[in-house]
């Protein structure tokens, strides 16, 4: 969609253009050519009827040429000059003359309307150049406004390209020093790949003698497992015998703790006769020394033989 500026200015645009597009100037006599054919077909020759006959032409122009038409038109009538109407009769020259005061009273009425419409027009274009103005200053002023933002963003755009050369040109110094070490780089990369291939001659001689190396090895790894396998086949039935030594050992141990379970129990079973008989002897003695009771109480303190009835459990 326009806007309504763009509107005004295609309008201005239009009545500008209508002016500048004009045609070109009619002759005199065309205007004489067709204000007789308009004549001898019995119409009255007019601005708009000779424009319309022509096909183009200035009102104003064509109002020139057709006065001069209808001035010479009498002139033009009589066969010979200097007398008016020669050889004609009264009546058709009264009528001739009444013709012409028509033609000429239609002139000025066509006239005076040509000029009416040529006030309208008038009129009517100068308000349409005075909108039009008013649309092309408003035009200038947006236009300066435009003008004015325009310097501010190209005094920026400056501003930003010289900043930008700057950058380019830190950036172009850095390009040099990059290619520089870039070639630098090449050099060593030369170099490493010189290294790279005689290592790559290197690793491919020690490759073999390692691969031949490792076929040895393999070898002897290959006889050493073999006797390895042999002593552990020995050591496995070295281990068997012992386990199966061990296990009699073992069997022999645990009869003989069983027998001196049974030996502890025997000796805690005389052990407990041993403590009966003990309990009874020392009865048997306290009765036995019941009548040396009488005596002092030292003399049976000299006598003390009790310790070495406990010796026994001591000794069993």
């Amino acid at each position: 969609m326009s806007t309504p500026e763009e509107t005004i200015d295609e309008e201005s645009g239009g009545a500008l253009a209508q002016y500048a597009r004009r045609a070109p100037r009619i002759s005199r006599e065309d205007v004489f050519q067709s204000a007789d054919a308009l004549l001898v077909q019995g119409d009255r020759p007019t601005i708009d009827r000779v424009r319309m006959k022509l096909g183009r032409g200035s009102p104003n122009t064509i109002n020139d040429h057709l006065d001069a038409w209808w001035l010479k038109l009498g002139a033009r009538l009589r066969d010979i000059p200097g007398q008016e109407f020669p050889q004609v009769p009264e009546r058709v020259s009264q009528a001739l003359l009444q013709l012409w005061d028509h033609a000429l009273e239609g002139a000025h009425s066509a006239l005076r309307e040509t000029a009416a419409q040529r006030e309208q027009t008038l009129i009517e274009q100068e308000a349409t150049l005075e909108s039009a103005t008013q649309a092309l200053h408003a035009r200038e002023v947006a236009a300066a406004a435009g003008m004015a933002a325009l310097e501010e963003a190209l005094a920026l755009a400056r501003d930003q390209l010289a900043a930008t050369n700057q950058r380019a040109n830190a950036l172009e110094a850095r390009m040099q020093e990059r290619d520089a070490e870039c070639d630098r780089l090449r050099g060593r990369i030369g170099t490493l790949e010189t290294d790279c291939h005689h290592y790559r001659t290197q690793l491919d001689a020690a490759s073999t003698a390692h691969q031949a190396e490792r076929t040895q090895l393999q070898e002897r790894h290959a006889t050493t497992e073999a006797h390895w396998m042999l002593e552990l086949d020995r050591a496995r039935q070295s281990a068997k015998e012992l386990t199966k030594t061990h296990e009699r050992q073992v069997k022999e141990l645990r009869a003989a703790v069983v027998s001196v379970k049974g030996e502890r129990d025997k000796v805690r079973e005389a052990l407990v006769e041993t403590r009966a008989e003990l309990k009874a002897a020392t009865a048997l003695c306290a009765r036995l020394e019941q009548p040396f009771r009488r005596e002092p109480a030292a003399a049976p303190r000299a006598v003390k033989t009790r310790p070495a009835s406990k010796s026994k459990p001591r000794r069993s």
